[in-house]
């Protein structure tokens, strides 16, 4: 069997939701890129990205720039470099 990675559109962000993400608020930044991105934006919890002590952690695709230390202040600046 086959697998293959999953098709992200052009413009993908990925939250973290590893424990580390989690406990600082990675739920409430994927609420907010979720209210805050157009509808042609893919918005993914993602599992761990393995950046616990830069937590938390977003990934934009496809371009592949990682934020660290991500704060709800910072969603709408990340949404603008990337659209």
């Amino acid at each position: 069997m086959i697998h293959r990675s999953p098709r992200y559109s052009d413009r993908s962000i990925l939250v973290c939701q590893g424990l580390c993400c989690q406990t600082d608020g990675s739920e409430k930044l994927l609420t907010a890129f979720k209210s805050q991105t157009p509808s042609d934006t893919k918005i993914i919890p993602s599992g761990c990205l393995g950046k616990c002590e830069d937590s938390p952690v977003v990934l934009t695709l496809p371009r592949k720039i990682s934020y660290k230390r991500v704060s709800l202040e910072d969603v709408q600046n990340i949404c603008n470099a990337l659209f």
